[in-house]
């Protein structure tokens, strides 16, 4: 596994997907066309940077293993539609860690799809995590009808983001990151095109500062941060990554205090020191294992 590289993109990942809710928040337009131009848009980008090779890859879609990124693209679909929505509706803080609840689905999902047994210190940096997830909820004002379903959305995306990833998880050893994200990525742009037209939802009449707030979240949030984790998924689990991601809850409250001037509050705080706790758990948990099945020199 390249250690350094790992070091070094997956914390630029974190950040670039943590500014995610920050630049929706920001754009004025409905969730469902920002979510199907930030797919659209990372998928042209990537038809744009790959040439023929791109053309290529698209026209093997169907073979074995690559129609599975048409299943993770669905999930994908999943995961922005109801998320971004749930923004509308909730918090940042909340929607963001709600939406990060995905590690949990995805252990679950490794368990039961992948027959891969989680660890006890990656159970143990999960249920530490998921103690900081509920006393970051609980430290909320008690919701409306509103933010009930905002809440509920949230858990829909991460249910979404588990699928995606474990998917990824299952493929990206089978194939390289480019082409994996290039036929994921335009697997959800479709689904989510094709959902915005049967709901006439608007794909035009925006603002000129709407589009470039389309253009950074498709090119930072999608294709920096989720294509950084993307990577990451030949080297690490799903259930590990999905941990790691924990950390845009705690940057993402961050930059929601700093720049929408949404409170923090001292148990928000707590909660966050207690999801880094359980990412680091995780973290050991997989140097562990891995150094447990090293073999003798």
């Amino acid at each position: 596994m390249p250690v350094a590289r790992t070091a070094v993109i997956l914390p630029v990942g974190l950040l670039a997907v943590s500014v995610a809710s920050i630049l929706i928040r920001w754009c004025e337009a409905p969730a469902l066309s920002i979510a199907a131009f930030r797919l659209v848009i990372a998928a042209a980008t990537l038809m744009v940077l790959g040439g023929t090779q791109s053309l290529s890859h698209l026209a093997g879609l169907w073979e074995l293993p690559a129609r599975w990124t048409v299943l993770s693209g669905f999930f994908l679909a999943i995961h922005f539609a109801a998320w971004i929505r749930s923004l509308d509706l909730t918090s940042v803080a909340i929607s963001v860690v709600l939406v990060s609840t995905a590690p949990f689905f995805a252990a679950i999902g490794a368990r039961v799809f992948l027959r891969a047994r989680p660890s006890s210190l990656l159970w143990l940096g999960l249920s530490i995590a998921f103690v900081g997830l509920v006393i970051i909820t609980r430290s909320q004002a008690p919701g409306t009808a509103n933010s009930l379903a905002g809440d509920l959305l949230a858990i829909l995306g991460a249910v979404g983001g588990a699928g995606y990833m474990l998917i990824g998880r299952y493929l990206r050893p089978r194939m390289s990151n480019f082409r994996y994200i290039l036929l994921t990525y335009s697997s959800a742009a479709v689904f989510l095109m094709a959902a915005a037209l049967i709901v006439g939802t608007p794909l035009v009449g925006f603002s000129g500062k709407t589009y470039l707030l389309l253009l950074a979240i498709a090119w930072v949030p999608q294709l920096i941060g989720h294509s950084s984790f993307n990577w990451a998924l030949k080297y690490l689990s799903a259930p590990l990554v999905a941990t790691i991601m924990l950390g845009e809850p705690v940057m993402a409250s961050i930059l929601a205090f700093l720049l929408l001037h949404e409170s923090l509050t001292g148990m928000q705080i707590l909660g966050s020191v207690l999801i880094l706790i359980g990412v680091g758990f995780a973290i050991w948990s997989e140097t562990t294992q891995r150094e447990r099945v090293q073999p003798a020199t």
